[in-house]
Formats: C-alpha cells, sequence, structure tokens
C-alpha cells in the first residue's frame, strides 16, 4: 500500500494563515490545501527525477526542479533578455544541443517558404 507523501505539515498552514494573514482557517480549507501543495509538490519532484534520469544523471539538478515547476505549476513569460541570460546559464554540452535545435528551426523553416 502506497502512502501519500506529506511535504508540508497542518501547522504550517495553519500557523501561516493566522500569524500572516491575521485569519482564521477551516480544518477542512487547510486539509485541502495540504493535499493539493503536497500532491503539487510530489509531481514536480517525480518529474525533475525523470528530467535527471533521462540526462543519464544520478543526481537532481536546479535546471530540472525549474522545468518541473515551469511544467506543473505554470510558466512565466521572460523578455528575450531573460531568455538569452536563461540559456547562457547552462554548461557547454547543453549550449550546443540548444544551438542545433535553433539551426534545426531554422533551417526547417526557411524550407517551408
Amino acid at each position: 500500500m502506497s502512502t501519500k507523501a506529506e511535504f508540508i505539515k497542518f501547522n504550517a498552514i495553519k500557523e501561516y494563515i493566522n500569524n500572516t494573514l491575521k485569519m482564521r482557517s477551516s480544518e477542512s480549507a487547510v486539509k485541502k490545501s495540504l493535499s493539493e501543495f503536497d500532491s503539487a509538490i510530489e509531481k514536480v519532484l517525480q518529474e525533475a527525477g525523470e528530467l535527471a534520469k533521462e540526462d543519464k544523471r544520478n543526481t537532481v539538478m536546479d535546471q530540472d526542479i525549474i522545468s518541473a515547476v515551469e511544467k506543473h505549476l505554470g510558466k512565466r513569460n521572460l523578455t528575450w533578455q531573460e531568455t538569452a541570460e536563461e540559456i547562457i546559464r547552462h554548461n557547454p554540452t547543453d549550449l550546443g544541443k540548444i544551438s542545433k535545435a535553433i539551426n534545426d528551426y531554422i533551417e526547417k523553416d526557411q524550407g517551408k517558404k
């Protein structure tokens, strides 16, 4: 029997709502938020693990977490400068793969004209 992962504790949410928002919270609202947050964290971590394995690594790295969070929790639009900065942060091997993908895209796009 698999047990559901618990990453966040009941009192952490209850205290945050009470101390920061200066509000009370129902037990069912806190339990529902716990269930949703724990589920989202579990999905992100599983996805990050799969990304690391696909890249033949035993270590979950920042890029795995970032990609998994974007996939499961939403994305934000970057300006072209922010996009360039994100790309430049990659290691040389990944930069080569990115360069090849861009060149392939350009060749494919020009073939349509």
